[in-house]
């Protein structure tokens, strides 16, 4: 994906389509895991918090749903770190500083936010475990919002033509990038 264009420059969507007619690419819902992390840091940004600032990164516990236990989560070291950096945490993938963040700036203010990276509202989770990354995306949503970074910030949208053209080489049409 052109970060500045949209334009797609690749995409393998299967590996037979004559198979399966799935395109993984663009209707194959997946987690993004720790890959969300940059827009809910990105988000912690645009709300006042600095590279800098520090945030608790000591275990956390959190009441379940309705019926469930309570949620006790874990950065992948199965270690708990004190105070971290932005930054750091960013870096090294914190998960309980994440959660500590997205819990300061409000899971509905991260859920709006994330639409400047072209990510749907409605499949992210409105609860903190989006700050994890369980959110439903597609890998071409995920690649676009990756794309913003790239970009400067700007969001662009994904697309596989760029202009058609008639048989003496006119425009007949051209998309917007």
């Amino acid at each position: 994906l052109d970060p500045n264009t949209g334009a797609i420059r690749a995409m393998v969507g299967g590996f037979e389509f004559r198979k399966n007619k799935l395109n993984r690419v663009t209707q194959a819902w997946r987690q993004p895991g720790p890959s969300f992390k940059p827009s809910t840091y990105s988000a912690a940004l645009e709300r006042g918090f600095t590279p800098a600032s520090l945030i608790n990164g000591a275990p956390i516990v959190l009441p379940g749903g309705e019926g469930t236990e309570e949620w006790r989560p874990q950065n992948i070291t199965k270690r708990f770190y004190g105070p971290t950096p932005l930054r750091e945490a960013l870096v090294r993938s914190r998960n309980l500083v994440t959660i500590r963040v997205m819990r300061q700036i409000g899971v509905g203010y991260a859920r709006d936010y994330v639409t400047r990276f072209g990510l749907p509202k409605e499949h992210i989770p409105a609860d903190l475990t989006a700050a994890l990354g369980t959110a439903q995306l597609t890998p071409l949503e995920i690649a676009n919002g990756f794309a913003v970074f790239a970009n400067g910030g700007s969001l662009t949208r994904p697309h596989i033509i760029d202009r058609i053209l008639a048989a003496d080489g006119s425009v007949l049409e051209a998309t917007d990038a």
